[in-house]
């Protein structure tokens, strides 16, 4: 306790003290006033500790080299610095540890370090966790590695700053040891979508027939309802069937008409209805969707007043390449085949806007492919604190 009272003394200002009461470190003032707490383990190492008054002092320290020397002084390990972010006054950096075969930083093990402008210490953070890593024995180039995720990585189009651009997909993270692609979820498998022989309206895709009437239709907003019940009913009472919402950013459509559990439709005629109806709604030429698959509503069990459906997702394209964050979901009732729900994202003028300036895949895998880099890291498994080495993407 004293050897670490000692240590912390020379990166806090002359006038804040360290006193100790039984186990625990508090940090007070000159004029005896709290200005903090030191937090320890039951082995007596430091934690972490938050000073809180703002010190006084010359300006023009080196934070990097503060840094190292607290680390040195409280966690020899960590020494690699990581991460660095200035702030008022401030200068926050992380340091971590690094294995003794690639040198490569261990996310879970390390500290955090607040430098002030002052040159003295504000703040600190210890993680002294233990892990596991998981090393290869054999090891895959770089190169080869940047072939294979090339290879299974697909591209998609994304618009930043208003401006569409070509990216692999961020759903693939790296390339492990073996050379199997990492990716966070396996991307869709798109097909394309066979459009039905028979072509139907949305509003009877719905279930709207004559007996329904639009009784409000404002700001982008429809309501329908059966005519019955909006004439024995306030406008503020009624029950709407059908709602539809249409803005810049998205359509929504939402139907809750009358349904029987007379018969339950295939998988097929399903998929069919939800073809017929996004062809009905969009805005863009069908061929520019692509179906991206389909899965039970999760609540389809439950059997209440609102009918199971079977969800079927689209994915918007352009020259046949995912736009991302442009997706249709269509909800159509397992026993009536009626759309329950549909939402479909607008393209962005950005996209609409490139014409036949498009580029083919192939153009754009080979100047995505001249970009890309990649590096060694340490990467989490599922299990807590174990680790893999990885060939993950490196920011341009």
């Amino acid at each position: 306790m004293k050897q670490l009272i000692q240590n912390l003394k020379q990166f806090l200002p002359a006038d804040v003290q360290v006193t100790a009461e039984e186990d625990l470190l508090r940090l007070m003032t000159a004029q005896g006033e709290p200005c903090g707490i030191v937090d320890i383990d039951e082995k007596g190492d430091l934690i972490g500790f938050d000073l809180q008054v703002a010190p006084q002092g010359k300006e023009g320290s080196d934070a990097h080299v503060i840094a190292q020397q607290f680390a040195a002084a409280f966690y020899p390990e960590a020494a690699e610095v990581i991460q660095e972010n200035y702030s008022s006054q401030s200068t926050v950096i992380r340091l971590a540890e690094t294995d003794s075969i690639h040198h490569l930083p261990i996310p879970s093990a390390g500290l955090t370090v607040e430098v002030h402008d002052s040159g003295f210490v504000t703040a600190a953070q210890l993680y002294r966790n233990t892990y596991t890593l998981k090393d290869s024995k054999e090891l895959l180039d770089a190169a080869e590695a940047k072939q294979k995720l090339l290879a299974e990585t697909p591209v998609v189009i994304a618009v930043e700053d208003e401006n569409p651009v070509y990216k692999l997909s961020d759903q693939a993270i790296g390339v492990h040891a073996d050379g199997t692609v990492l990716f966070t979820e396996l991307p869709p498998v798109l097909t394309d979508i066979e459009e039905a022989a028979e072509q139907q309206d949305w509003a009877s895709l719905m279930g709207i027939t004559e007996s329904y009437v639009n009784y409000y239709n404002e700001d982008g907003v429809q309501l329908w309802a059966e005519n019955t019940h909006v004439e024995n009913h306030p406008i503020d009472e009624i029950t709407d069937q059908v709602a539809i919402r249409k803005n810049e950013d998205v359509l929504f459509y939402s139907g809750a008409t009358p349904w029987h559990k007379d018969k339950r439709y295939t998988e097929e005629e399903l998929k069919r209805q939800a073809v017929r109806f996004l062809s009905a709604v969009t805005e863009q030429p069908l061929g520019e969707w692509k179906h991206a698959g389909e899965q039970l509503a999760p609540d389809a069990a439950i059997e209440d007043e609102l009918e199971p459906a079977y969800i079927f997702l689209f994915a918007y394209t352009k020259s046949d390449i995912s736009v991302v964050g442009i997706e249709a979901s269509i909800h159509v009732g397992i026993y009536s085949g009626l759309i329950r729900e549909c939402i479909v994202d607008r393209v962005p003028d950005a996209v609409k806007d490139t014409g036949g300036h498009m580029l083919s895949y192939e153009q754009v895998k080979q100047q995505l492919g001249d970009l890309l880099q990649l590096e060694l890291a340490w990467v989490p498994l599922q299990e807590e604190n174990q680790y893999e080495l990885v060939y993950v993407r490196k920011d341009n």
